[in-house]
C-alpha cells in the first residue's frame, strides 16, 4: 500500500485498522496469502556438519533442501567464493502454511512485533530444532538452531520474477508491516508481542 494509506491506517484504533484491511481484502487482487517459508541453517564449512545440518531441514520439512554456497572471500574464515556454508529449503503454499503452524508453536503462538517489515517479510529464530512438534532428538544429529523467513503477498507478485517481459510491482501492492501482522494474527492465531518468553529457555 502507498505511504499514504499507511500513515492514515496507523492513525486508527486496532479495530479500524482490522476493518480497513478486511474491506480491502474482498477484493481477489488484494488479499494476500503466505507465498512461501523458506528454512535456513548456517554452517560455516561442507563436509560431515552440513550434511547433518540437511538432514535437519528435510526432517522438518519433508523436502530435500539445497547448499547455500559463500558469495564472497573472507580470509579470516577461510571463506573462498562458491565455497558450501549452508543448507536452506523453501516450503511453499498449502504445505508452507501447515509448516508454519508447527513451527509457530515452538514460540507459543507469539510473533515479535519488530520481526516484520513493509514488503510482506518475516522472520524468527528457533534455538533448538527439536522443539518443534514432531521432530525427535537424534544423537548423530545433535541440537541445531535455524532461522524461519516467511512471505506473505498479494496475486499478482510473479510478474517481478518471471523470466520475460518482468514488471515492477507498485509499493502500494505489497503487504505492509501492520497489515501481514494482521494477516497471521487472523490466519495463524498468532499473538503480536514486544517481547518473548519460551518455555524451553
Amino acid at each position: 500500500m502507498s505511504t499514504k494509506a499507511a500513515r492514515e491506517i496507523k492513525k486508527k484504533t486496532i479495530k479500524e485498522q482490522e476493518k480497513t484491511f478486511e474491506e480491502m481484502w474482498a477484493s481477489p487482487m488484494k488479499k494476500p496469502y503466505l507465498e512461501k517459508v523458506v528454512l535456513n541453517i548456517g554452517v560455516g564449512a561442507g563436509g560431515e556438519e552440513l550434511e547433518r545440518a540437511a538432514t535437519v531441514l528435510q526432517t522438518i520439512s519433508g523436502k530435500t533442501p539445497v547448499k547455500t554456497l559463500s558469495k564472497k572471500n573472507v580470509k579470516e574464515f577461510n571463506l573462498r567464493i562458491g565455497r558450501p556454508i549452508g543448507t536452506m529449503v523453501t516450503v511453499r503454499e498449502a504445505a508452507a502454511e501447515k509448516l508454519l503452524k508447527r513451527l509457530l508453536v515452538v514460540n507459543n503462538d507469539k510473533f515479535l512485533r519488530k520481526s516484520f517489515d513493509n514488503y510482506g517479510n518475516f522472520g524468527f529464530g528457533i534455538t533448538e530444532h527439536i522443539t518443534i512438534p514432531g521432530v525427535e532428538y537424534d544423537n548423530v544429529i545433535g541440537i541445531w538452531g535455524l532461522d524461519v523467513v516467511g512471505r506473505i503477498v498479494r496475486p499478482g507478485m510473479r510478474v517481478k520474477y518471471r523470466r520475460k517481459s518482468k514488471a515492477k510491482v507498485p509499493k502500494h501492492h505489497y503487504v505492509s508491516r501492520i497489515e501481514a501482522q494482521y494477516f497471521l494474527k487472523k490466519n495463524f492465531g498468532v499473538e503480536i508481542v514486544d517481547k518473548l518468553e519460551l518455555d524451553y529457555i
